[in-house]
């Protein structure tokens, strides 16, 4: 017993180092959590923007949860109930399914069941009628959950650019603030945290800081293979949360690869079945849960769940995806161009991560684009990136990077570039909250913007400065 307290204490003590180094890290979070809950109760409660909390996609994915609670996996206890959200479940070989898949519901099911033990005292206090799985607590705590994810995921990623990739304090802090601020992330860890995509970003925050973990201590050779499983079961995960992010292993299989050369002496590395074995076991294990459900509801073991959507490969939307004003990713968060000019910086070098990010994100821009909803229905900008913001702003820190080498330097051009790299940034944070607000207030629609859209957020922009 003392022991375990010796070493609780000793986590508390080194949480509270790390915090009190990393003052302005600290209050960053910690504010910007505060901003979050505010905007929550604001939306949800004060103002009613919005309701139910808990809906849409999101619904689809939370479903689950109380599925466990009424053991109903038909979801007809959604229609008996006459709860205000109703499950359309779409015809696949063999039955009727929930088309989204199992992840978000098994990242949700902390807050989930915490809410549910909150019910179930207050009702037996009180004689109320509330752990019904869905009241306004349950759907309060998920999007707790999303904050939380968040501050989790953020916390991750600055301690890889930090730690991991070599960047300043200063920053990594930068590229945090400006992911968070400059894009749709905020919107879709307080407003809309009940969609898949803050969990998604939490996963591979962690995925790649994990990775950089294992494999710093892998030169060592200090790694125990339930270490290495570790890597299947973040995966799972990442497959169950949203089935196209898989591609994001990649970053794993290119670690470190600058040439042909290191590609091939990184290939029989991963391909050792001490690494290999450990980690597909470890992954169709994680998986187990979706595999159950869709065994249970069709008899199939495997089965594609989107009945008839689809991908159209030879007809991708890129210029759409990218730059059109319905939902062009660098129309709505064109801070994330910057994104593209650290590409090119950290060519010369190609460290580490930056093969496998590249590769991934030239890939899932291009699935993405695909999708027959290229759009991905109603949305503030382009939701699907949220999932990689943190490969966005490990290249956006390459960029922070130079400019900070250019003033240690005293480059003669040093305070031009600053001035316009941080000023760029500041329109862009102050261009994506207006776009924001502007959606909030069904200002900006959720899909079907236009130039005339552009037009009514200016116009509110003005009301508000009288």
């Amino acid at each position: 017993m003392r022991e375990k307290r010796k070493n609780d204490n000793n986590f508390i003590k080194k949480m509270w180092d790390w915090v009190w180094q990393e003052k302005a890290f600290a209050a960053f979070l910690i504010i910007t959590v505060f901003f979050m809950l505010v905007s929550v109760v604001w939306v949800y409660h004060v103002k009613v923007l919005n309701a139910p909390k808990v809906y849409s996609d999101g619904f689809g994915y939370f479903a689950y949860l109380p599925a466990l609670l009424y053991g109903d996996f038909t979801f007809g206890f959604i229609e008996a109930g006459g709860w205000e959200h109703s499950l359309k479940l779409v015809q696949a070989s063999g039955g009727l399914v929930n088309k989204y898949p199992v992840g978000v519901a098994i990242m949700e099911s902390p807050f989930f069941f915490a809410a549910h033990l909150i019910s179930l005292l207050r009702d037996a206090l009180t004689g109320s009628v509330t752990a019904t799985g869905y009241s306004n607590l349950y759907q309060y705590m998920i999007l707790f959950g999303g904050v939380c994810y968040w501050a989790a995921g953020t916390v991750l990623l600055y301690r890889l650019l930090k730690g991991y990739l070599g960047f300043s304090g200063r920053v990594s802090l930068l590229s945090c603030i400006v992911i968070t601020y400059g894009t749709n992330l905020f919107h879709y860890a307080s407003y809309d945290a009940c969609f898949s995509h803050v969990y998604s970003y939490f996963l591979f925050n962690l995925f790649l800081y994990y990775l950089c973990w294992y494999e710093e201590r892998d030169k060592e050779g200090k790694n125990k293979v339930w270490q290495t499983c570790v890597f299947g079961f973040l995966a799972g995960l990442i497959f169950m949360c949203r089935n196209t992010n898989i591609l994001f292993v990649l970053t794993y299989v290119f670690y470190g690869v600058r040439n042909w050369e290191t590609f091939k002496n990184r290939a029989a590395v991963i391909l050792k079945p001490i690494r290999a074995v450990p980690i597909i076991v470890t992954g169709v294990v994680t998986l187990f849960p979706q595999l159950l459900y869709w065994h249970a509801a069709t008899g199939h073991w495997f089965l594609y769940s989107y009945g008839g959507e689809s991908f159209y490969w030879l007809a991708p939307q890129l210029g759409n995806f990218l730059f059109s004003v319905r939902k062009g990713l660098f129309f709505w968060s064109p801070v994330l161009l910057l994104s593209v000019i650290g590409m090119i910086i950290a060519f010369r070098r190609r460290e580490r991560l930056y093969t496998g990010l590249v590769v991934f994100f030239l890939l899932i821009v291009y699935v993405s684009s695909t999708w027959w909803m290229w759009y991905y229905g109603g949305s503030f900008g382009q939701r699907v990136v949220v999932d990689f913001m943190g490969l966005f702003a490990v290249f956006i820190a390459c960029v922070f990077e130079r400019v900070e080498e250019q003033g240690k330097r005293q480059s003669r051009g040093y305070r031009l570039t600053a001035a316009g790299v941080y000023g760029y940034c500041g329109i862009c944070i102050a261009w994506s909250l207006t776009c924001m607000a502007a959606y909030w207030h069904r200002v900006l629609p959720p899909d079907g913007a236009d130039w005339n859209t552009i037009r009514d957020i200016a116009g509110m922009v003005c009301r508000g400065c009288r």
